[in-house]
């Protein structure tokens, strides 16, 4: 009976566990401007950046259909089309954060380290720790960078 117990508190903590990776993060867009060091935490349904710039914090979470931005949530076709001012596929900021291939920006070129995207102004390469996804016409970069120790 104690080791039942056991296995299902081991299985519980597992389960509902969060990993925090530190990252580098650049989201700038015309009425979006953050970039600084912080942390990328991915929990059961949920990647949120905690980003820390000259004292004060910023939050971004993307959850099931929304975004939050310092807790002020709204759907994520809205955020998309409030916060970057274009009509990108309300799953862009999902497949950008988790360095997926977007169908409605081309040809995916696979190489040795991941993929690039390009078209029409739009250049996307995702790497294992390295995402970059730039629109020149419309003035947006999304820069993820994981930061790597030595430890």
């Amino acid at each position: 009976m104690k080791r039942l117990l056991f296995l299902t508190g081991i299985l519980f903590l597992v389960g509902c566990s969060v990993k925090t990776t530190p990252v580098y993060v650049t989201f700038k867009s015309p009425k979006l401007k953050v970039s600084d060091q912080g942390f990328l935490k991915e929990g059961n349904g949920y990647k949120s950046f905690e980003l820390y710039k000259a004292g004060a914090s910023y939050k971004i979470t993307l959850k099931n259909s929304v975004v939050c931005l310092n807790d002020k949530c709204m759907d994520k076709e809205k955020f998309i089309k409030e916060y970057f001012g274009v009509n990108y596929p309300s799953d862009f900021l999902d497949k950008v954060v988790e360095g997926k291939p977007v169908e409605e920006f081309g040809k995916v070129v696979k190489t040795k380290e991941g993929f690039v995207q390009k078209s029409a102004g739009i250049y996307y390469k995702a790497t294992k720790y390295n995402i970059l996804f730039k629109d020149k016409e419309k003035n947006v970069i999304v820069l993820i960078k994981k930061l790597r120790g030595d430890g």
